[in-house]
């Protein structure tokens, strides 16, 4: 069996727990990792006995013979490391959102197609085997034709900065389901209920200090309609709740025949309702997948320990794509369309209308909206 050397750029919590992930993992061994804080990288070192850590990545990436790196660092770092990983011929791992803007994207994107590297991004809930079931029972006809899909953000951010959190998740799980987009409408607007400007336009850092590095953002509430080229139609919310509430993060997959709720952001609550219409006094039923929900010992997960299955599967999903030579089930491809996703939900506000994909200016528009 095939040992994978792997190493990991940015050893802060997610650092941690990808770490945790590939130790667990028989055929993966972790021999390295890069981080500019030195404390941070002491600890991390020490938690996980690797030796071998660096404060350049590139003289990691050189000196390692390394088949994988993780990149779980900000947003703004996403690309540089990916690109030199690919040039050197080392599967990419990386955190979502893929990058600041679509420039990076559609580079980051070449550049391992190119080098003939794999490259996935964290969008974990593809892992979920609650996603597989679902994708089953719409391909078996469970609830007829698909339609309407409505998703809900789990509240406790703006929309601007959710976008680039959580947002970033949720578009990539209606795209699981609904495949690619054919346009966007969004409809933008502040807390006081005023439509949402240039002059709106803040770095996510000034909306909520304690939130990870993502650029510019733009709105605090937001509405967001898509329709995809199978002929589905999505309808997004963003309702900027003051609280958090994971229990109500998640989608309806509405079809002619029944519907599927599917909740959380790591673990997965699902409930299936049968028939044509669906009225506030018929109960849905729920449906629980003991594989996902139980470990090996028989005792219940907890959200830490399905958010650490599914690291692992997300990772065994890479190995078995650099094996097969195929692409990873949450490809850089499917990061990159869901990053256009984001896009051209603030392209839709400035224009004030409708916007097909692909977007022919890779510009992030609200950097190209303050210029002009």
């Amino acid at each position: 069996m095939k040992k994978y050397r792997i190493a990991i750029i940015g050893l802060g919590g997610m650092g941690g727990a990808h770490a945790q992930a590939v130790k667990l993992e028989t055929n993966c061994e972790l021999v390295a990792g890069a981080e500019i804080n030195p404390d941070r990288a002491k600890a991390w070192g020490e938690r996980f006995n690797v030796n071998a850590i660096y404060d350049d990545y590139e003289k990691m990436l050189d000196e390692q013979k390394l088949d994988i790196v993780i990149i779980p660092t900000q947003a703004p770092m996403h690309h540089p490391p990916t690109i030199a990983a690919a040039q050197r011929g080392i599967h990419v791992f990386c955190e979502k959102p893929i990058a600041l803007n679509l420039i990076q994207a559609d580079e980051m994107v070449e550049t391992c197609d190119q080098n003939n590297v794999k490259f996935a991004i964290n969008h974990i809930k593809r892992a979920s085997l609650y996603n597989r079931y679902v994708l089953s029972l719409i391909g078996k006809g469970e609830i007829g034709d698909v339609v309407l899909m409505k998703a809900t953000d789990k509240g406790g951010r703006k929309v601007g900065n959710s976008l680039m959190e959580m947002g970033t998740h949720l578009y990539d799980w209606l795209r699981l389901f609904g495949g690619d987009v054919e346009w966007t409408h969004a409809h933008l607007v502040q807390l006081d209920g005023r439509e949402s400007t240039v002059d709106d336009i803040k770095h996510t850092q000034e909306v909520h200090p304690n939130d990870r590095d993502a650029g510019l953002v733009l709105g605090e509430r937001g509405h967001v309609a898509f329709r995809f080229k199978n002929g589905i139609h999505a309808d997004v919310q963003f309702l900027a709740q003051p609280q958090t509430n994971d229990n109500a993060y998640g989608i309806d997959i509405i079809g002619t025949e029944g519907r599927i709720a599917i909740r959380e952001s790591v673990g997965t609550t699902m409930f299936i309702h049968k028939g044509q219409h669906q009225t506030p006094i018929q109960a849905w039923e729920p449906v629980h997948l003991p594989e996902e929900e139980i470990d090996e010992n028989g005792k219940q997960r907890d959200q830490g320990s399905v958010r650490l299955y599914l690291q692992r599967l997300m990772i065994r999903d890479l190995i078995a794509a650099i094996e097969e030579d195929r692409d990873p089930f949450a490809s850089g491809r499917d990061g990159r369309d869901c990053l256009e996703m984001i896009h051209t939900t603030w392209e839709s506000q400035r224009q004030k209308g409708r916007v097909y994909m692909p977007l022919t200016s890779r510009e992030h528009p609200l950097e190209k909206w303050q210029k002009e």
